[in-house]
């Protein structure tokens, strides 16, 4: 599989600027050819990654005014606080792919159990956040929803969903807690038996059915938020 292209990490280094308060609400952006060049981008990779910020509600671009950090909605969620939606995640900055690879086999038990006898997807990852690695990922997805492994998949299991037209309804979370083994201890370069935030996935649509499982073991800096209601 393929490094994380261009306009991910222009994406996600505008995110962290935004989100660190680098970029205030309201400040007026340069515009796409400047942008594109301090980034190191062409422009329309520059203008993809704008796009995106757009849809994600953290820049207004509106024609003869430019492009403007938004200003956040009442209620929304900031990097300390739990997130709404499916990002329940709470982490310093968004991660990026560090390392990644993919293939396909036939499920195992448990797998056919969730998504149904069939082949299915494996991708496992490495992620990184605010330099340093972060994360162990494993994405499976049922290759009958998934007909291959895309080259260039978002870090967000989320977004990793999108790029196959998967938009769960709902999400199934478990979280546990684990220390490295030797394995773990060298791929997230950490000591080993370093504790470990494991959270489990299953995204499912509106009737119920399993649409891909994500399993993370995180070291980095980060916490998990919800609302409980009575």
């Amino acid at each position: 599989m393929a490094r994380e292209p261009l306009y991910r990490k222009a994406e996600a280094e505008m995110t962290r600027r935004i989100r660190k308060g680098i970029w205030q609400p309201g400040r007026r952006l340069p515009n796409e050819f400047v942008l594109a060049e301090e980034f190191g981008v062409s422009q329309g990779t520059m203008r993809r990654a704008l796009m995106t910020l757009e849809s994600q509600g953290l820049l207004d671009r509106k024609p003869g005014r430019g492009t403007v950090v938004a200003t956040p909605r009442a209620g929304a969620a900031t990097d300390r606080q739990a997130a709404t939606g499916f990002d329940r995640l709470e982490v310093v900055e968004p991660p990026q792919v560090f390392r990644d690879k993919g293939h396909t086999r036939t499920a195992n038990e448990t797998e056919a159990a969730l998504f149904g006898p069939g082949d299915v997807h494996v991708i496992t990852r490495t992620l990184r956040c605010a330099g340093a690695r972060f994360a162990l990922e494993e994405i499976i997805l049922p290759a009958a929803l998934a007909p291959d492994i895309p080259e260039g998949l978002p870090a967000g299991f989320v977004q990793v969903l999108a790029e196959y037209g998967l938009h769960p309804a709902r999400m199934d979370d478990r979280i546990t807690a684990d220390l490295t083994s030797m394995g773990d201890a060298v791929a997230l370069s950490v000591d080993r038996y370093t504790p470990l935030l494991c959270l489990e996935r299953v995204a499912r649509d509106t009737g119920g059915r399993a649409l891909g499982r994500q399993r993370l073991r995180i070291a980095g800096d980060a916490a998990y938020g919800v609302t409980l209601t009575g």
